[in-house]
């Protein structure tokens, strides 16, 4: 990930203009996480194959009495199973370590990655749309604080504010009404 990639990441996080040091360390908390999963997922791939000598030996014990082709078919079958949790494990671990790099991290990430070692796309769509809302609240917000107070009708009126079409449509309703106009208060609209 790049410091772009990682500022429009802040800004979706509503953070409006990060700083250098923001993204700096946003890019480090992702660097970390992400070698994180590596390095786990590189101790399952050790304890992998530690296990596979053990379960070796363990069969060897346990099929002593066994034919020669039963032993084969079981050890065929405990390898398959074994191979098969591994490599759900190894996918998760490097599933978990993309998202990282996509700034994906923590409970979302384990969020989204479902029994099946799937991404869950409903979980991904919520996760796209709190960032849109969140992205769009800080924009909205950038926007009002950025609008100036519209002027007029802050009560202090002045006399000087009257304009001279105003008087006019203040004359004309005085002759058709017959009000008194000696009062300059009354042509304050």
């Amino acid at each position: 990930m790049n410091r772009i990639q990682a500022a429009e990441n802040l800004k979706s996080f509503g953070i409006e203009e990060p700083t250098d040091e923001q993204i700096t360390a946003y890019l480090n908390q992702v660097g970390s996480e992400t070698k994180k999963e590596k390095d786990r997922a590189e101790a399952f791939k050790a304890q992998a194959s530690k296990a596979d000598e053990l379960k070796q030996k363990l069969d060897e014990l346990n099929n002593a009495n066994l034919s020669e082709v039963e032993k084969a078919n079981k050890a065929t079958e405990d390898a398959n199973k074994q191979i098969a949790e591994l490599n759900k494990k190894i996918a998760n671990m490097e599933l978990k370590a993309q998202l990282a790099e996509k700034g994906i991290v923590g409970e979302d990430a384990d969020n989204l990655i479902g029994a099946d070692g799937k991404l869950d796309i409903e979980t991904l769509g919520k996760i796209i749309s709190e960032r849109e809302t969140a992205a769009a609240s800080a924009k909205e917000k950038e926007l009002l604080d950025n609008t100036p107070s519209p002027k007029g009708n802050d009560g202090g009126g002045k006399e000087d504010d009257v304009k001279p079409a105003d008087l006019k449509m203040a004359e004309k309703i005085h002759f058709v009404s017959g009000v008194d106009n000696t009062n300059k208060d009354y042509y304050k609209l």
